[in-house]
């Protein structure tokens, strides 16, 4: 269902609006809106609000959403099974922008259309589909959360110095996810758990409904802390809750796990806020004409360490004070997380500029 549903103007109305904004945007004579159609898993709160941050700046770029563009979001109700029938549904509609903000649903548009423009804004695996200045060789560009690897590496850096005498760290994959899919083994995290003398002990879940068995395989196995490798937000309430019931102290790549949902400790983006307004830049772009292969796409890492002192009491640990000091943002025993809802813009963390933590 579209999120935002325009009022149809009448030809004389437009007409007088192009005559009095003499630089409104490209097509604004056009009698039908232009479509702009998001794909994602499920309705979280992060996908809507990222949704409006993508609104408030194409709104900020003179664009219309009375008059000239449409906004829809279209979910998988959380089953990703769903999600390449969707991506062929959406593509054959042939919107102005496609849009994804996950592996999963990145690679279903890319397979259902080499035409329709497709804009990233997340942890996506597109890098075999640019050049060395990151520029598009196929219809995809955006802002991506960082090719390097950095935002898997960091958070496991920072796992390893909150619990040094750790000898087994459980890493929790999605299997709805393809870039998990494509991982061999533990990938990039192998060489550094091997320096350090840990083994690595990977568990895949599916869907929500699976999460609970997957986290008591973590608990059997006796791991001594847990990484979720870089997924959906949409699934971190469910993550934090079941760590906290089989109590394992547990990381995760976004501020949201820790400042919404009571996770543990997280290091990496700060939100969606940065990305999604970014994002808007490029469908802005992209509406008015440009090529995408002028348009490359932005490595983002917006980075902060949360630690969350109340959920380290629940757990019965104790961090390193060093650690501690070193947060960006502390949530202290009996403080209240911030409400999950689409309204609360940001988590309240000073972070403009990548960490260098």
């Amino acid at each position: 269902m579209p999120l935002f549903q325009p009022r149809q103007p009448r030809a004389a109305a437009l007409a007088l609006a192009a005559l009095l904004v003499g630089n409104a945007p490209v097509h604004a004579q056009t009698a039908a809106p232009r479509s702009i159609a998001y794909l994602n898993l499920n309705a979280s709160e992060s996908d809507r609000l990222c949704m409006q941050q993508l609104r408030t700046g194409l709104e900020q770029a003179g664009w219309s959403f009375d008059q000239q563009l449409t906004l829809e979001s279209i979910d998988a109700g959380g089953d990703p099974a769903r999600i390449p029938a969707l991506a062929r549904t959406l593509a054959a509609r042939n919107p102005a922008v496609l849009l994804a903000t996950n592996n999963a649903e990145t690679d279903a548009l890319m397979k259902a259309t080499q035409t329709v423009p497709i804009v990233v804004m997340g942890p996506t695996n597109i890098r075999p589909v640019l050049d060395a200045q990151l520029r598009p060789l196929a219809n995809v560009t955006g802002v991506s959360l960082g090719f390097s690897g950095q935002f898997v590496l960091k958070p496991l850096e920072v796992l390893l110095q909150a619990f040094p005498q750790a000898r087994r760290i459980g890493v929790i994959t999605n299997s709805g996810n393809t870039a998990h899919e494509r991982l061999k083994g533990l990938g990039s995290m192998e060489g550094p758990l091997a320096q350090a003398g840990i083994e690595g002990v990977r568990v895949r879940f599916s869907g929500e409904a699976d999460m609970a068995g997957a986290w008591d395989e973590l608990a059997r196995q006796k791991v001594d802390a847990v990484m979720i490798l870089p997924d959906s937000p949409a699934f971190f309430e469910a993550h934090a809750r079941q760590a906290l019931r089989v109590r394992l102290p547990t990381i995760a790549h976004h501020s949201w796990f820790a400042t919404r949902h009571g996770g543990l400790l997280s290091y990496g983006s700060i939100g969606r806020v940065n990305m999604c307004g970014r994002g808007a830049q490029y469908v802005d772009q992209i509406l008015r004409g440009r090529p995408l292969a002028e348009l490359p796409v932005e490595e983002l890492y917006d980075a902060a360490l949360v630690v969350n002192l109340d959920t380290a009491q629940r757990l019965g640990i104790t961090l390193p004070p060093a650690l501690v000091a070193r947060a960006d943002r502390l949530i202290r025993p009996g403080e209240k997380t911030l409400a999950p809802t689409a309204e609360a813009g940001g988590d309240g963390i000073t972070a403009a500029q990548p960490s260098t933590r």
